[in-house]
């Protein structure tokens, strides 16, 4: 689902990150997670560099692991190799360390379309004055928004508007109006008594603040909902990346917030990049890849601090 939303990004510039090189186009595996002294030696330059989440590998690139470090490498065929202190491995070469797990080669080629989705050299950096906008200037929808979603009866989420005293919100479909409800709170879980969305649809919700007598604010967003079919396929994929990997490990919120995302799953891959960054807080990769899921929905103020967080870990001794 790629429309083309032109979303301004105001206060926001783009600049060059201080992050590893850009994705290679067809990488042999890919870095999954990084925790401590791990380094890099590509096949062509033979420097050795600081390793970071997302990494692609080509054949002859080394990984070097160092004392008190450990990483986890997915390969192109599925298996995933995790890499304890004090090894190392070449990609391509003879690999006698057996396999933490064997992943579909379809979550592979999706988590590499991510990785490659965007430079590693480009992100956005907030002024001064993003951290200090107005109410106004901060998209009014958190989610979901610009996203596809597994479930056809999702909750609806937005902030909360100075002198708002309830909340419209609406759902519609090419055909018109599905339903509207008012809350007063900030959420709104799908109404139990409202039809359930088609698959395989288009919609489009709008939640408006109001005061007693006033429209303060209003604000809309697309999202899509995918077949009970695909999403039984995802959910398939998800269900093996977490009993191989672990429900809550680095690698495995990796794994599936970057398969979700390039499924344009961004309302399901935000929190796995969000618990991610919460386990790794000081590696910059993890802020990065929640910068790019903020950014592809919209979420300008989101992702500029997670691009700026990255940035300043990325220069770090």
């Amino acid at each position: 689902m790629k429309r083309e939303i032109s979303v301004r990004w105001g206060w926001a510039i783009a600049v060059a990150l201080a992050l590893p090189s850009p994705a290679r186009a067809n990488p042999v595996a890919i870095v999954s997670a990084v925790r401590g002294a791990v380094e890099i030696t590509p096949a062509r330059v033979k420097k050795p560099q600081r390793a970071a989440f997302g990494q692609p590998l080509s054949r002859g690139d080394r990984v070097m692991v160092g004392r008190g470090g450990a990483a986890t490498v997915f390969f192109d065929d599925g298996n995933v190799i995790e890499l304890s202190e004090q090894s190392s491995i070449t990609i391509g070469a003879r690999i006698d360390k057996p396999a933490k797990a064997e992943l579909a080669s379809e979550v592979f080629t999706q988590v590499s379309h991510f990785v490659a989705g965007g430079s590693r050299q480009s992100g956005l950096v907030a002024l001064s004055a993003m951290r200090g906008a107005s109410d106004a200037s901060t998209p009014l929808i958190v989610a979901p928004r610009r996203t596809s979603l597994l479930s056809p009866r999702p909750a609806f989420v937005w902030h909360r508007v100075a002198g708002a005293q309830r909340y419209r919100a609406s759902v519609s479909s090419q055909q018109g109006e599905v339903w509207t409800r008012e809350a007063t709170d900030t959420m709104l879980a799908y109404p139990a008594d409202a039809p359930e969305l088609s698959p395989e649809s288009d919609y489009l919700w709008e939640v408006e603040a109001r005061s007693e007598t006033a429209s303060l604010r209003k604000e809309s967003a697309f999202f899509h909902v995918l077949s009970a079919e695909v999403a039984q396929a995802v959910g398939a994929s998800l269900g093996k990346i977490d009993s191989s990997l672990g429900a809550d490990t680095p690698a495995g919120h990796y794994l599936a917030g970057s398969y979700l995302s390039a499924r344009e799953l961004y309302a399901d891959a935000i929190p796995h990049f969000e618990a991610l960054c919460r386990l790794e807080p000081d590696s910059p990769g993890p802020h990065e890849a929640l910068g790019k899921a903020y950014a592809a929905v919209g979420l300008a103020d989101r992702a500029a601090l997670e691009f700026e967080r990255a940035l300043a870990l990325s220069r770090a001794p």
